[in-house]
């Protein structure tokens, strides 16, 4: 039996900013009604507080194998917080909770209830009218909550009709596997753990940042006479950029249309700031004034206030950070509020930190730009508890060695066989050295920069960006004769990226047949979500492409990442699935189970995991356990699953009293 179920709920707490561990636990958090739907045999109950809970209900609870809801995080902790302490519902095990959204997410749809239910095109959508009651109901209006009997039987309907719909919805996609529920429990384990921010530092930080931008404004007032007063005032400045910027400089400021037909729009984000920052021929005045917007236009610095919103009053811990499947086909983890996977790699180390700490508490200058100073700060204000520390262990270069592992070609084991001689012999070199050495070249940046860059298909753009993040500069008539003998001494990924198109072609042509390419396979089921492409693992997970068809030769699918306003009649927009983004999608992909499988190992086995980021796994130790931890978590991180039998695996971990790089 599955039971899906939906809470409406009101509070003094802000539950965007302070996410949902701390609106849960808050005292003057309260339940305004729920819904419950029997999956099985469609039965509905609508439940308000100060009803008798029906006998049927708990007994569908009792007896459900799943319960299901969207964010079933929220849910759960309003559920065992409120349901269960103060009006008596049954106590329900973890491993029955089921999130919907991340059943979303492995079918590649949105996560949202209302956009995954129109891109389903679901009988029943997600009700727009819940918008007003919301505000209306949920929060206080000086300090007094509106208990209209009206508008919370309204509410009631409109908290029934979003189970309707979430039930609808569910039933269109392909459900999540066991071993999918795993992962979820799994990283749902890792967010009840939580991890520990350093307060202090997090509140001097937020101070800093607040009176850098009353300066950046003080500054920009002058420069503008007061026109601009402060850094989030770009669209002011657009305007006047738009009449004084040179024809030539025109384009950096303009966003890509998608069609030659559509009307040219303008931008001043950090892309277009940036863009203008690097022209020679940009006016020393706009050049100023664009250079403290983007001084003062560091969004990671609101990182601290997401930081003290979200964190436990009693405990300083961070829960709910980590979000299982969260970025898109690839059904790799990321993250929100704290978002780990957001913050500078470039940061300050441990020592660095308490120096800057110490000045900060003081008053004193901490540097410039203060901005950048703070933002790489991030990383140091993520702490291990005392007498703790952090083990961080991150797998060497593993989408370099994933990408040449899946093609199974003599090239790609060419490429697997020096990652083993280098992980031998450290001494001798590495792959980057060995890179440029192929290309003709004496230069281990080069080298890994093509290494990092080129293997989905990338020429000169994405070798530049890549470039960028390790201090490379080079022309682009030099980057372009770089990706040309990247490929000549790697043909073996050119084919493959070649041999992925074609399955994915033939797959669609001829459903239910299925092509390989390498170690994946390619089947094309047309019941699912207006024809879905499946791509299996080696692993057997399976990543999807909804809606995917033939367009001129080429096979497109939904892009669920970019979605058409709720009033609009478009198609949903499309991606083109080309060699090299499939090739990117299935290492990723594959590097992703690595460390679901990771994770639920350490986890099993009572590590103390308490994060996870990109290709890389957090713990925090009692200090007397870390020597024996740190070679427990490189022997685990070393050992190679069964099913990626000949994949080389590389890892050092390392011991960190704040977290870091």
């Amino acid at each position: 039996m599955i039971v899906g179920l939906d809470f409406e709920t009101r509070s003094e707490v802000d539950l965007k900013a302070c996410g949902a561990d701390v609106y849960a636990s808050d005292p003057s958090t309260d339940i305004i009604c729920c819904s419950f739907i029997n999956k099985d045999n469609g039965q509905e109950w609508l439940w308000y507080p100060g009803q008798k809970i029906p006998h049927e209900l708990i007994l569908a609870l009792q007896l459900a194998t799943d319960v299901e809801a969207h964010n079933a995080r929220f849910d759960e902790l309003i559920y065992e917080c409120i349901a269960v302490s103060d009006y008596g519902f049954p106590i329900l095990p973890k491993e029955k909770w089921v999130c919907t959204i991340a059943q979303c997410r492995v079918n590649a749809m949105p996560a949202s209830l209302d956009a995954a239910t129109r891109a389903a095109d679901a009988k029943h959508k997600k009700d727009h009218t819940g918008s007003a009651l919301i505000r209306k109901l949920c929060v206080p209006k000086d300090g007094v909550f509106n208990t209209d009997p009206t508008l919370i039987a309204k509410m009631g309907k409109y908290c029934m009709k979003d189970s309707r719909a979430m039930v609808g919805l569910t039933n269109t996609l392909r459900p999540l596997s066991d071993i999918d529920k795993r992962d979820w429990q799994i990283n749902e384990r890792i967010n009840d753990r939580g991890i520990l921010v350093d307060i202090e530092l997090a509140t001097l930080a937020q101070a800093y940042a607040a009176q850098e931008k009353d300066e950046l404004g003080r500054q920009l007032s002058n420069l503008t006479d007061g026109a601009i007063t402060k850094v989030t005032q770009t669209t002011k400045f657009l305007k006047v950029l738009k009449e004084e910027l040179p024809a030539e400089l025109m384009h950096c400021v303009q966003k890509p249309r998608k069609a030659a037909s559509d009307p040219v729009k303008y931008t001043l984000d950090k892309a277009a700031r940036g863009l203008l920052l690097e022209e020679e021929g940009l006016e020393p005045h706009h050049r100023d004034i664009i250079t403290l917007i983007h001084e003062g236009g560091n969004s990671s610095v609101s990182k601290f206030t997401a930081m003290l919103n979200r964190a436990d009053p009693i405990t300083g811990r961070v829960h709910g950070a980590f979000i299982f499947a969260g970025a898109g086909q690839t059904q790799r983890y990321s993250s929100k509020g704290l978002q780990l996977h957001n913050m500078r790699r470039d940061c300050h180390s441990a020592d660095e930190a308490e120096i800057l700490k110490a000045k900060m508490r003081r008053g004193e200058s901490i540097g410039e730009p203060v901005m950048d100073v703070l933002a790489k700060m991030l990383r140091p204000t993520v702490v291990p508890a005392k007498g703790h520390k952090f083990i961080v262990g991150d797998w060497s270069a593993i989408e370099a060695r994933v990408l040449p592992w899946l093609s199974d070609s003599p090239g790609g084991r060419k490429v697997l066989d020096r990652f083993r001689h280098y992980d031998a012999n450290p001494e001798k070199g590495d792959i980057y050295t060995a890179t440029a050495s192929d290309m003709s070249m004496d230069d281990r940046q080069i080298g890994k920069v093509a290494v990092l860059s080129l293997g989905f298909g990338g020429a000169v753009g994405a070798f530049q960006s890549m470039a960028k993040n390790y201090g490379v500069t080079i022309s682009d008539s030099y980057a372009l004769s770089v990706v040309g003998k990247w490929r000549r001494a790697n043909p073996w990924a050119v084919k493959f990226w070649g041999e992925l198109e074609k399955a994915a072609l033939k797959a669609v042509r001829r459903p239910r047949t299925v092509h390989a390419a390498g170690r994946v396979k390619y089947v094309f089921t047309p019941e699912l979500l207006g024809g879905t492409l499946f791509c299996i693992l080696p692993n057997d997970t399976v990543i999807q492409y909804p809606y995917a068809r033939i367009d001129r030769g080429n096979v497109t699918a939904m892009k669920a990442s970019v979605q058409p306003k709720s009033d609009s009649e478009d198609e949903w927009p499309r991606m083109s699935l080309w060699g090299g983004f499939l090739a990117e999608n299935i290492t990723q992909a594959s590097s992703a189970c690595l460390l679901r499988e990771l994770l639920a190992d350490m986890v099993e086995d009572e590590f103390p995991v308490v994060g996870h980021c990109h290709d890389e796994v957090i713990l925090e130790p009692h200090d007397y356990e870390v020597d024996v931890m740190l070679e427990e978590c490189q022997s685990y991180m070393e050992a190679c699953p069964e099913w990626a039998k000949g994949l080389p695996l590389r890892a050092v971990p390392e011991v960190f009293t704040r977290y870091g790089k």
